[in-house]
């Protein structure tokens, strides 16, 4: 199992990370607020030293039966990639979908779980109120010192991947495979209804193959 990885940052989008271990890319999945908390430090280090950026990860390992691959997915701090496994411990929350509701601060996260916050924990990417009251009745007195954690050091204005880039690439592709465009259109807008959280154009992609063959 992989639960840690040091390398030189090759390639960063909006969801994912590729990282260089002595001459081995790892792609590894970011939730929300770490992709943040990375982007944040490679800006600061300056876009010359590009290739020479190494960056630290705790990883957790995923494989599941009815998946194509192992999924890796990266933490900056230990404590965040426990708190990860908690939610994981909870009914109905799996990996991707823990992953996905990492869009805050640890400390938010687990401080709304302890205040019994529903209304915060149900905003998430994933959760939902039904969701949100199995985190509050599974995790409620469990995760405080998560809560007491410092929030990441995180610059707001950094530059962020714009997102209709990829919608736009989505359209090509789409329209290379024989659709119209006003179908890829329609296509693309349904897919992001049933799944607002998308950020890359594979994710997209696979969401559109889903709806397809489940109509």
């Amino acid at each position: 199992m992989i639960s840690y990885l040091r390398g030189i940052v090759r390639h960063l989008d909006q969801s994912t990370v590729v990282l260089d271990v002595g001459g081995v890319g790892y792609e590894v999945m970011l939730p929300a607020i770490e992709a943040k908390t990375l982007r944040t430090q490679l800006h600061r280090e300056g876009e010359g030293a590009a290739d020479e950026r190494e960056v630290a990860l705790w990883t957790y390992y995923h494989v599941a039966e009815r998946q194509p691959r192992p999924t890796l997915i990266g933490f900056h701090e230990r404590q965040n990639r426990e708190f990860y496994e908690l939610l994981l411990s909870v009914a109905d929350i799996g990996p991707s979908i823990a992953a996905r509701s990492m869009t805050i601060p640890v400390c938010d996260y687990a401080s709304a779980i302890e205040s019994r916050d529903v209304r915060v924990l149900g905003t998430l990417p994933g959760i939902g109120k039904r969701k949100a009251e199995q985190l509050v009745a599974s995790l409620k007195g469990k995760v405080l010192n998560f809560a007491l954690l410092p929030p990441p050091d995180i610059d707001e204005d950094v530059p962020q991947t714009p997102v209709e880039d990829f919608i736009s690439d989505v359209e090509t592709v789409l329209e290379g495979l024989g659709h119209k465009r006003v179908e890829a259109v329609r296509m693309i807008e349904a897919a992001r209804r049933r799944r607002p959280d998308l950020l890359t154009a594979q994710e997209l992609l696979e969401e559109i193959w889903r709806g397809e063959q489940a109509a």
